[in-house]
């Protein structure tokens, strides 16, 4: 409709949350609620929207309820309705926040609706013992949701809605859950984990599937109220391990994704790209505390250290929530509104220069049913422990990836099953150390090889497929070039390159050590070659797969385990298959963190990409770099972030940086923004240009323009 406001997502890049997981067995907790100076501190922050507790962890309600239990402090008052006037009067719109699964009042009113672990749960450093956890799949408290969200839909007016706590704390074993299950697959819930089990693996796939149902019916069901309400649930958990079950198909469900992130840079740096390309629509939502963590109170954050985490999220073009806390009597602590206010300040000149579609010459693939780890096979349920951690192998060769390409600057991205139609986009794709590959998988990587593209491939790939099927060899193994052999035992293997650029890589190293994880977050596969090229040859320590004892004679040096015996099987190997070209490494040599393994892995992905990237940096490796075309304003966005992680943050002087125009495009005026400056640069070959930023401070933004 003409004239109608824009959805919420695209109204603001500037949030604000305050937490209000206050009880009410006081008369004293929230009893100095005053909406109007709760509006007030949002405007003072600087933040340009707002989301509202509707509702909270404890189940009780800020609105006068018939469905529920209304919280005691409000007895008498419409505590929503008074803070939606306030915030109306001041042109904020509102995000009303609602919980799901974690609702104390409805755990205690209703003892039938309680999830019943078949595992052990952690959430960190959260006080488990605190929350009232109901099953989804209880279908009495599915309707009282239901109930629920039509009541404050009829009621109030606001701009989206955010579900809360949409994942598994861990398996349930509730009458609900296995009758649901005996029902679909006429089956029992397994009692141990076994990836290579294919009863495990379907059961898996169900609590999966379960919390992507759930999650698109409640954005349904507000659709149907309010079909204009933009709804999102919490991504926080997306990279989570299996035992959350959050998938990424459920973020069909997200209008967009967003959700809140307490991890260190490498989780940003992840999540970022990741929702970028998995978002149904942009920009997606970066939140976090303005305090140190969830349970810190009065512990704030270093401004810098804030601010960091702000531009990171304008270096991705995404949007910031700060989620800040209200004291129990409900009165704000105003160093928090200060604090934010200060780091947005900073932020807000370069929102018009946001959005538009990031620069990724590389893809790396974030496999969805790789979130599990063989080494759990035979535990049984009631020994695991349900955890929010991305503890498997998989996240650790992948994060392992994306750093190695950040801090050689080149352009990247994360990718899903979402984007198997358009691999072609990609001139490299990423595949570290998927440990589970469906059909479809399998077959769109081979097609995309075939017609030309390049993969880089590690250990596990395309071994075992998603069902829980172990083959006997890769399954990508005419494009790989080489053959599975076995899994190496040994706690440690040499590979030694063959190809003298590799040896230059890793110098003045001759080989690598690369050791087998006791959990196998890193490890090795002995290969059978094929039609491939070996770049590297594999090596043994002397006694080889001993490790060693006081009276046994098979070891040569009682702290470590040199390198010993030359063995005729390849460890990293190129092949050219159709029109493309991969190199499969038998080793996961992306997720160890060393120089030399950095070294290796960035070289091969070099020598694949071959041709030049879109953007490059000669800099310090903490500087993120990123880029974003925008045809609609017919320019090119470059943004460098100086994300050092001791403070305070110190300059760098002359920074070098080239870009390229996108095909078809070339540049013309090139501005710093948002000042507006015009910036010296040289001209080459295509368009390219080049250029040098005498001192990068925090964070620099370069604005080409298309000519």
């Amino acid at each position: 409709m003409s004239g109608a406001p824009k959805p919420w997502s695209e109204r603001s890049y500037r949030r604000l949350l305050i937490d209000t997981q206050i009880p009410d067995w006081d008369p004293k907790f929230l009893a100095k609620y005053d909406p109007v100076r709760v509006a007030d501190d949002v405007v003072a922050s600087g933040a340009q929207a707002v989301m509202v507790y509707f509702q909270s962890h404890l189940g009780v309600c800020n609105w006068p309820t018939k469905t529920g239990a209304q919280h005691q402090a409000f007895h008498g008052r419409d505590m929503v309705a008074e803070t939606l006037a306030a915030m109306k009067a001041r042109q904020i719109p509102v995000c009303a926040y609602y919980s799901v699964n974690f609702n104390n009042w409805a755990y205690l009113e209703h003892p039938d609706w309680r999830i019943e672990p078949l595992t052990k749960s952690s959430m960190g450093i959260l006080p488990r013992e605190r929350y009232g956890l109901c099953c989804m799949n209880n279908q009495d408290y599915r309707a009282f949701v239901h109930a629920q969200v039509h009541e404050f839909l009829d009621a109030y007016d606001m701009d989206a809605v955010f579900f809360d706590m949409m994942w598994w704390a861990g398996v349930c074993g509730c009458a609900a859950c296995r009758e649901r299950y005996k029902q679909e697959q006429d089956a029992t819930i397994p009692e141990t984990i076994d990836w290579l089990d294919l009863a495990w693996c379907a059961f898996q796939s169900a609590r999966e599937r379960w919390v992507t149902e759930f999650i698109i019916e409640l954005r349904d069901l507000v659709r149907q109220r309010k079909p204009h309400l933009q709804v999102y649930h919490n991504f926080a958990l997306g990279m989570s391990n299996w035992t959350r079950a959050v998938s990424f198909q459920s973020a069909r469900g997200h209008d967009f994704l967003g959700g809140d992130f307490y991890g260190d840079q490498t989780e940003q740096l992840v999540i970022s790209r990741l929702m970028l390309n998995l978002s149904e629509h942009k920009p997606v939502e970066f939140m976090t505390t303005v305090a140190a963590n969830l349970i810190e109170h009065v512990g704030l954050k270093e401004e810098e250290a804030l601010t960091q985490q702000v531009f990171a999220a304008v270096a991705t073009s995404s949007a910031f929530l700060m989620i800040t806390a209200f004291d129990p009597d409900g009165r704000l602590n105003p160093a928090m509104p200060q604090r934010v206010g200060a780091v947005y300040d900073r932020a807000a000149s370069y929102e018009p220069y946001l959005g538009g579609e990031p620069v990724e010459d590389i893809a790396v693939y974030f496999s969805d049913d790789s979130k599990m780890n063989f080494a759990d096979n035979g535990t049984p349920l009631g020994e695991a422990v349900a955890s929010s951690a991305p503890d498997y192998p998989h996240f650790h060769s992948l994060a392992g990836a994306c750093r190695a390409l950040q801090a050689a600057h080149l352009p990247f991205g994360v990718i899903t099953r979402k984007q198997l139609g358009e691999l072609s986009r990609y001139k490299v794709v990423v595949l570290p150390n998927l440990l589970r590959m469906t059909a479809d998988e399998v077959d769109a990587i081979r097609e995309y090889v075939r017609q030309g593209g390049r993969v880089y491939a590690s250990r596990w790939t395309s071994l075992t497929d998603s069902s829980g099927r172990r083959h006997d060899d890769f399954l990508l193994a005419d494009v790989f070039g080489c053959h599975f052999a076995a899994e190496e035992t040994g706690r440690i293997v040499y590979l030694r390159p063959t190809d003298q650029n590799l040896i230059n890589a890793i110098a003045p190293q001759d080989m690598l050590s690369h050791w087998r994880d006791a959990r196998q977050m890193s490890g090795a596969l002995r290969l059978r070659g094929g039609d491939g090229q070996a770049l590297a040859t594999l090596v043994l320590p002397y006694g080889y797969p001993s490790e060693g004892s006081i009276a046994g004679r098979d070891w040569a040096s009682i702290h470590s385990s040199p390198p010993w015996t030359s063995i005729n099987a390849p460890t990293i190997v190129e092949n050219s298959f159709g029109k493309g070209r991969v190199i499969y490494a038998a080793a996961d040599v992306e997720g160890v963190a060393t120089p030399a393994n950095r070294q290796l892995f960035v070289a091969l992905v070099r020598r694949l990409l071959g041709s030049t990237p879109r953007f490059a940096a000669t800099v310090h490796p903490a500087v993120w770099v990123t880029a974003f075309d925008q045809p609609d304003q017919r320019r090119t966005v470059m943004n460098l972030l100086n994300y050092q992680r001791d403070l305070p943050v110190l300059p760098i002087a002359n920074v070098q940086f080239q870009l390229r125009p996108p095909p078809g495009q070339t540049f013309g005026k090139v501005r710093m923004a948002p000042s507006g400056d015009e910036l010296a640069v040289t001209r080459g070959e295509e368009g390219a240009l080049s250029g040098v930023l005498p001192n990068l401070m925090l964070f620099a933004m370069i604005v080409a323009e298309w000519a």
